[in-house]
């Protein structure tokens, strides 16, 4: 009996397709298209891998972008079946990228990534608004501008955009029409004014940026947060009769993990501290409070607050901002100069 190292079958070459395609998506580029020199039979198997990876260390194995952008072209032209899977980054043309969007549109994107290396940020293609089967969007260094009667992403999951400009309303007009959003990350994006969450299915959430107010509306499945406020006295006192504690805790009973900074804590104790914490609360389990001042003792007792209110919590990390520190930034803000 003959031995797998010595029977004449081609075990490989008669695995299913979607077998076939997995292996292949685990080669780099350069890598699955050497398979074509295997036999007449791998001879286009690479050209139906339904995943498409334009990465960083793909554009660092051509000595140009050029080559590497020829190439990229020549992938799309021969490629063939739906293409679940598109991640661009270090792209520095924007021609180039619109060509792409308009063949992508044709192949049901799920997932699509977008790093745009360029001075001026890249005004996002119209052919984006159109990937109705899109389940992750990550976009980085764009403008976000939807046409006129964008129906939203109906199946989008995970939403992830750095750097990113786009319209305060257009940001909550996308929101509501992404009823199955479940993971937002916004980090260093347009400045807003108001930033208020209504997500019903969402359970992760990390904000970095900057903002004057934060609330949460219809959160019931959110699980961790993340929020830190870029820049000191962003955040104002919208509303001084109330205490921005419940308003900030507002509907988020699955809350398990929190992580803010001090200036949250700033926020949270205009208008005063409630007697009632909010039930929100009664569910973390880990809280990280980073920036934290030990020179305001409002600050402090928040703090000391919002831990006490948290009757289930294991983990607790506190990172403090030095003295030093922020006397030197005291020093910046007043103007002082010492020589």
């Amino acid at each position: 009996m003959r031995n797998a190292w010595t029977s004449d079958v081609d075990t490989i070459s008669n695995l299913p397709c979607n077998v076939l395609d997995g292996i292949l998506g685990c080669l780099p580029w350069k890598d699955a298209v050497k398979t074509s020199i295997l036999s007449k039979d791998w001879r286009y198997k690479w050209v139906t891998r339904q995943e498409l990876d334009f990465n960083d260390e793909f554009f660092k194995s051509f000595k140009q972008d050029e080559e590497a952008k020829r190439i990229i072209y020549q992938v799309l032209l021969v490629h063939q079946g739906p293409i679940l899977k598109f991640r661009l980054c270090r792209i520095t043309s924007c021609p180039d990228i619109d060509h792409w969007m308009h063949f992508l549109s044709k192949k049901n994107v799920q997932e699509f990534t977008l790093h745009v290396s360029l001075g001026n940020k890249y005004h996002s293609p119209h052919h984006l608004f159109t990937f109705q089967q899109l389940r992750f969007l990550e976009l980085q260094d764009c403008l976000f501008h939807p046409p006129l009667g964008f129906k939203g992403f109906e199946k989008l999951i995970n939403l992830d955009l750095v750097r990113v400009t786009f319209d305060p309303s257009i940001f909550t007009n996308l929101i509501s029409k992404s009823p199955l959003l479940e993971r937002l990350r916004l980090r260093c994006c347009t400045n807003l004014d108001i930033l208020e969450i209504d997500a019903a299915n969402l359970k992760f959430y990390e904000f970095i940026g900057k903002t004057k107010s934060i609330s949460f509306r219809n959160a019931p499945m959110l699980e961790k947060v993340t929020v830190a406020i870029l820049g000191r006295r962003l955040l104002t006192d919208t509303s001084p009769v109330c205490s921005n504690f419940p308003k900030f805790f507002y509907y988020m009973p699955s809350l398990l993990e929190l992580e803010i900074c001090g200036t949250i804590l700033e926020y949270l104790i205009k208008g005063g501290l409630p007697e009632s914490p909010p039930t929100a609360l009664n569910n973390i389990k880990s809280l990280i409070i980073s920036s934290m001042s030990l020179i305001n003792a409002e600050v402090v007792s928040s703090a000391i607050y919002l831990i006490t209110s948290c009757p289930k919590l294991q983990d607790l990390t506190i990172d403090f901002v030095s003295t030093l520190l922020i006397f030197f930034i005291k020093v910046i803000e007043y103007g002082f100069l010492f020589i």
